[in-house]
């Protein structure tokens, strides 16, 4: 949903929507448009969703595909190269251009906010679960135009939808979120439902150990709320990793000490 307009829909989304206690920190960022692919943008793809920031039940027309965004911070994983695409997990404000300082928070936090704006059965940590399983799933393969706006599309079809016998399906019907029938008819729209429908089975080959941070504009609401995948590289140790080999290294000095 890329407009420079801001439209909310009512104060108690804005409050749902506002930064949540266990925060990480801050990062400055700048809008740069489309998700970037190897310093390729891929551009965004044209459908019809409710609810969105103009109605929470009529159908608008929006911009469908991740965001790229840079920075200076290079303080967080996944904005260590001073550029990160990033996808819209709200779908109750326009994302806006120009410079946004984002608190980085987590997934539980994401959780809490889901919590609270799809009330029900279906908690909001087994949708943040199954976001970061649509990540392990295809994420390592999404770079082109028709992928970054199936990706979109599935994001907000679990952070919103209603599953049916637990599978989600990218439809006209369902009032958490809906599509009109082109969007459902796209191709972008049925590549997301194939995703979605193997949301649960074995992950695909190719695919990453993703986590996921959850960046909002805190009580300010002028912006989308977005979130960022991010895959430790192959063969480095996680923190703890680091850790063990520490204490391992200490235990082969010690005894090598003892020994001589």
């Amino acid at each position: 949903m890329k407009t420079k307009n801001f439209m909310p829909i009512a104060a108690l989304i804005g409050s749902l929507m506002a930064s949540q206690s266990a925060l990480a920190g801050a990062i400055l960022t700048a809008y740069a448009g489309s998700a970037d692919f190897g310093g390729i943008s891929a551009g965004y793809l044209n459908g019809s969703v409710a609810p969105n920031p103009n109605s929470e039940t009529n159908l608008v027309g929006v911009a469908i595909g991740g965001d790229s965004f840079t920075t200076r911070n290079l303080d967080y994983a996944f904005s260590s190269t001073g550029q990160f695409n990033a996808w819209c997990v709200d779908i109750y404000h326009w994302m806006i251009g120009g410079s946004v300082t984002y608190n980085v928070a987590t997934g539980s936090d994401l959780a809490s906010v889901l919590d609270g704006l799809r009330p029900g059965a279906l908690s909001g940590a087994t949708r943040v679960d199954q976001l970061t399983r649509l990540a392990n799933n295809v994420y390592s393969g999404v770079d082109t135009r028709l992928e970054s706006a199936a990706f979109q599309l599935a994001i907000w079809k679990i952070a919103y939808g209603t599953p049916d016998n637990g599978i989600y399906q990218i439809d006209t019907t369902d009032r958490g979120f809906r599509v009109n029938q082109g969007t459902m008819d796209s191709d972008f729209g049925k590549l997301a439902n194939t995703w979605l429908l193997d949301l649960d089975t074995a992950p695909f080959s190719g695919t990453g150990s993703w986590t996921l941070s959850y960046l909002n504009d805190g009580t300010s609401n002028r912006t989308q709320d977005i979130i960022v995948f991010t895959d430790p590289p192959a063969g480095v140790p996680e923190p703890a990793s680091f850790a063990l080999v520490g204490l391992g290294l200490g235990v082969l000095g010690f005894v090598r000490r003892k020994r001589a």
